[in-house]
């Protein structure tokens, strides 16, 4: 199984090292990992300019960015480059999200031992360990009905079987193949962050099955909410993200229930900033209006 690695990282520079030591000591060595700096000011760049120079059996390579394209942008240009190398499978995660040692090897050791499912796969996905429990919000079933299409999450139940078949994922440990990639095309960097998986699931999806083998293990501590009752710069572009993806994936209704569901989210918080941000993100979908928002970009903070 040649595999390579791609990391979007911005301003973790700890976090990345650790992450990065972590692709070195895996059991079944990666190709390449890939590491695209989204414009960090903590000295990624600088650090990652020393990281391709060590020797080491894994090739080293590294991104810098002359700008911060977000999440969705990062992992765009990542992917694209890694499609420029030599390897069947790209492995895709976040720059905080560690691999357990046998990683790579149980993906491999799975992949080798299932081969009339392998056929039919587009992506293998690990679990995701967040601090000792399944973090089910990474692997996904979609539901649909009258209310519309929801991302329900994967019981822990379900981590028990030795492997099982969900919608989407997101891209914390998710190794899709080359030519799923190659018949799917790229993440949306218009997206700029969130929901940009999800959607990039839903068209992998149709080439081919994405199964969940929990025996691969990433660990990783899922720490930002965005749902919260004041507004948040981070809810637009989920909002908006969303509503997208429910509109081009499962049609108009879909994408209208969508956001009659987060427009009630931002009644029921009684705050007047969240119900402008909220109308906003979903104006902005329904017109395809996409990028980096004018006012709610990164460090955004509602007025007091």
């Amino acid at each position: 199984m040649r595999t390579g690695i791609v990391l979007v990282t911005f301003n973790r520079l700890d976090d990345l090292k650790k992450t990065l030591e972590a692709y070195e000591e895996q059991t079944l060595k990666p190709r390449f990992v890939l590491v695209v700096d989204n414009h960090s000011t903590d000295g990624t760049d600088k650090y990652l300019s020393q990281w391709t120079e060590k020797v080491s059996s894994i090739q080293h390579i590294a991104v810098i960015l002359e700008k911060n394209l977000g999440g969705s942008g990062g992992f765009h240009r990542g992917i694209a480059e890694a499609l420029q190398h030599s390897c069947d499978w790209i492995f895709v995660a976040d720059d905080d999200a560690i691999p357990k040692a046998d990683m790579l090897e149980q993906l491999a050791a799975f992949a080798d031992t299932h081969e009339k499912e392998m056929k039919q796969t587009a992506a293998l996905c690990t679990s995701v360990n967040n601090q000792g429990h399944c973090s089910g919000g990474h692997r996904c079933w979609i539901k649909g009905g009258i209310f519309g299409y929801f991302e329900v999450f994967v019981p822990e139940a379900e981590y028990a079987k030795e492997f099982f078949e969900i919608d989407t994922y997101s891209f914390v440990g998710s190794m899709i193949r080359r030519r799923a990639l190659e018949k799917a095309g790229l993440p949306r960097k218009d997206f700029f962050i969130y929901h940009d998986d999800v959607e990039h699931a839903l068209r992998v999806k149709k080439t081919g099955k994405i199964l969940c083998v929990p025996s691969a293990v990433m660990y990783h501590v899922d720490n930002v909410n965005v749902h919260m009752k004041k507004a948040n710069w981070r809810e637009y572009y989920v909002t908006r993200n969303s509503v997208i993806t429910h509109r081009e994936h499962f049609g108009q209704y879909a994408g209208v229930m969508r956001a009659i569901r987060r427009i009630a989210a931002g009644m029921l918080s009684f705050n007047l900033q969240k119900m402008k941000l909220i109308w906003t993100a979903i104006m902005d979908a329904f017109h395809d209006r996409c990028g980096i928002h004018a006012i709610y970009q990164p460090g955004w903070e509602p007025d007091r």
